[in-house]
């Protein structure tokens, strides 16, 4: 007829259950103490919280920009901080570019070039940018993420692994790039 074992979820103990009750149906209502709720409650939330996560921040070198002649700027270690940041380098390169309103191409080592004469420091404020916008979760700061596409939508959205949150993000579009001119020999 009635068993206890059918109430208790499998999280929970039988400790946890406080008394039985006969309702108008010959159904049984479990009740719970507000008290020991709210304890089970916290201790939930204490063992799945990303509150331990927010020591760890996400630190990434200083971009090394080198020079190729007069007209052309390499960021030399740019492989390394798109493994440490967890995109693809197309990704990166396209908000790059974008950004600095120019056209870049990858070396043999790696390292990404650009058409133009650009500082260390720009690269710095574009990197952090990149970083919020496309990198870093909005809830929790975690850079525990990814990118995807949603086929239907074409939307790309931001998914946190570590706190499970999304959000959308906006699409990467190139600006105009005026055409220059090339040497005639």
């Amino acid at each position: 007829m009635f068993n206890e074992n059918n109430f208790i979820s499998k999280n929970s103990q039988k400790n946890d259950i406080y008394s039985f009750r006969k309702g108008k149906k010959e159904n049984y209502i479990l009740e719970y103490d507000y008290q020991d709720l709210l304890d089970r409650f916290l201790k939930i939330l204490q063992e799945n919280t990303t509150s331990n996560l927010k020591g760890q921040r996400l630190s990434i070198e200083p971009p090394k920009i080198g020079r190729d002649g007069t007209k052309k700027t390499i960021f030399l270690n740019f492989e390394k901080i798109c493994k440490k940041l967890g995109r693809e380098k197309q990704h990166i390169t396209l908000y790059i570019s974008t950004e600095l309103g120019t056209t870049a191409s990858f070396q043999d080592s790696g390292a990404l070039v650009l058409k133009g004469k650009f500082h260390p420091k720009g690269f710095e404020n574009i990197l952090t940018n990149y970083i919020k916008e496309y990198v870093l979760c909005g809830s929790c700061q975690s850079s525990n993420t990814i990118l995807e596409k949603d086929s239907e939508t074409r939307l790309i959205f931001l998914r946190c692994n570590t706190c499970q949150a999304w959000r959308s993000v906006i699409q990467i579009r190139p600006g105009f790039i005026a055409q220059t001119k090339k040497k005639r020999n």
